[in-house]
C-alpha cells in the first residue's frame, strides 16, 4: 500500500513539473508559450530562428511559422491558427489555444481519449436540387460534389466501410437535416464534399474545414461574435475533428496535387451539430482555369475518392497510434507516454472560471461591464 501512494505521489509531482515546464506569457491579454517550450514538449530539436520565422525539427516532424502570420507549417502541411504568431523581445510565441487545439492533436493523435475505430463513413454531397452551389462554363457544384462522393462510397465499401449518404441523386437536403443523418450512426465519421468559386479566376486550391474551438473566430475574421462564443455539439470532438482534418488534407495534396490552402476553422452549420468526427472539404476552385478542367475530368474525380479512402485509412491509424508516415503528412504515431499540454491558467487577469478559454473570459468581461457606446453582438450566419 505503502509502494502505491509513492507511485502515486510520484506520478503527481511528475505530472506538476510538466505542466509548470511552460512559460506562459500574456499577450493582450491572452496567453502565449515560447515556440522553445513546443519544441522540448515534442522532443524536437531547439528552434532555428531566422529574424521572424521559426523551424522546430526531428527526424520525422517539422513544425514551421512565422512571427505576425496567422498560420503554421506542420510536416509541410499548412494550418490556419486561431490566433497570430507574435513575437515579444527575443521570444517567438505561439497561442496556448493553438497548442492544445491544433499542435497536440496533429503531433500525437493516438493519445487522443476515447475514439471509437470508424467502420462507417457518412459521404454529405454538398448543395442539391434547387441549390446548384457554385457554377461556371466547366460545370455545376452540385453534380460534381455527388459524383466524387458516389465514387468514394464504391471503394470504401470495397474496403469493408459501411457507407451512407445524405443524398444520392439530385435532391435538396436541408442544412440542419445533414448532421441529424449523420448522429445516428455509431464509430462513424462525416465528411461533406464541396467546390469553390471565387470573385474572379483568381482562387485555386483546396482546403479543408474543421468546427472552429469555442472563444475562437471562423475562417478570417479577427474579432469575436456572439456566436463564437456558444457550445456546440461538435465542440465535444475537437481533438478527432483536427487529426481527421489532417488526414483528409493530407491525402487530398497528394492525390490531387493543388495548392494547399490550408486546415482552417468554420462554423458551419453541417459540421457544427456533428456529435461524430467531421470535416468540410473544398476540392478547388471550379471558375479557376486549371482547377475548374481538373474538376470537369474523371480522372481528377477518382484522384479525389481516392482521397477520401485514404484520409479515412489514415486517420483510423493516426488515432489508434499506427500512423505509416507519408508525404505530406502532419499525421504523427503517438508514443510519448506524458499527458496533453496542461497550460497554467493562473495568469489569467479575471476571476471568471476556470474552465473558460482566455478569449472566452475577454468578451465576458467585456459583456459583463456597462458601457453607454455597446453595440448588440452581430449574429453568425453559418
Amino acid at each position: 500500500m505503502r509502494l502505491y501512494h509513492l507511485l502515486f505521489l510520484l506520478t503527481l509531482l511528475f505530472c506538476e513539473a510538466t505542466a509548470s515546464a511552460w512559460d506562459v506569457v500574456l499577450h493582450e491579454n491572452r496567453r502565449y508559450v515560447p515556440v522553445e517550450n513546443v519544441s522540448k514538449f515534442y522532443n524536437l530539436s531547439p528552434p532555428l530562428k531566422q529574424e521572424d520565422s521559426f523551424a522546430i525539427t526531428s527526424a520525422t516532424k517539422t513544425i514551421k511559422g512565422k512571427s505576425g502570420a496567422r498560420e503554421v507549417f506542420i510536416n509541410n502541411v499548412k494550418y490556419v491558427l486561431c490566433f497570430p504568431i507574435v513575437k515579444k523581445g527575443s521570444s517567438i510565441l505561439i497561442s496556448a489555444m493553438d497548442v492544445t487545439k491544433i499542435i497536440e492533436p496533429v503531433m500525437r493523435p493516438g493519445l487522443i481519449k476515447n475514439v471509437a475505430p470508424v467502420t462507417t463513413v457518412i459521404l454529405d454531397a454538398g448543395h442539391g436540387g434547387h441549390d446548384s452551389g457554385a457554377t461556371s462554363g466547366r460545370g455545376i457544384e452540385k453534380e460534381a460534389a455527388l459524383d466524387v462522393v458516389l465514387r468514394a462510397r464504391r471503394l470504401l465499401l470495397e474496403r469493408g466501410y459501411k457507407v451512407h449518404l445524405t443524398r444520392s441523386n439530385d435532391t435538396f437536403i436541408p442544412l440542419e437535416k445533414r448532421p441529424a443523418l449523420a448522429n445516428r450512426h455509431q464509430n462513424a465519421v462525416f465528411l461533406s464534399v464541396h467546390f469553390n468559386k471565387s470573385k474572379t479566376v483568381g482562387g485555386t486550391g483546396i482546403e479543408t474545414f474543421a468546427l472552429a474551438p469555442r472563444g475562437v473566430p471562423s475562417m478570417d475574421e479577427e474579432n469575436l461574435s456572439y456566436s463564437d462564443l456558444k457550445t456546440y455539439p461538435g465542440h465535444g470532438r475537437d481533438p478527432e475533428n483536427v487529426a481527421l482534418a489532417t488526414a483528409m488534407h493530407s491525402s487530398m495534396l497528394r492525390h490531387m496535387r493543388l495548392t494547399d490552402r490550408g486546415i482552417k476553422r468554420a462554423r458551419f452549420v453541417v459540421i457544427k451539430n456533428l456529435i461524430i468526427p467531421g470535416v468540410l472539404l473544398e476540392g478547388g476552385f471550379i471558375n479557376h482555369p486549371i482547377d475548374g478542367r481538373l474538376i470537369a475530368s474523371s480522372s481528377y474525380r477518382n484522384a479525389f475518392a481516392q482521397a477520401i479512402l485514404e484520409g479515412i485509412t489514415r486517420y483510423g491509424s493516426a488515432v489508434s497510434g499506427k500512423q505509416a508516415t507519408q508525404s505530406p503528412s502532419a499525421t504523427a504515431s503517438a508514443t510519448d507516454p506524458s499527458t496533453i499540454p496542461n497550460l497554467p491558467r493562473s495568469l489569467s487577469p479575471y476571476n471568471l472560471n476556470s474552465h473558460l478559454n482566455e478569449a472566452v473570459q475577454r468578451t465576458s468581461q467585456q459583456l459583463a461591464e456597462p458601457s453607454a457606446t455597446a453595440q448588440p453582438p452581430k449574429t453568425n450566419a453559418n
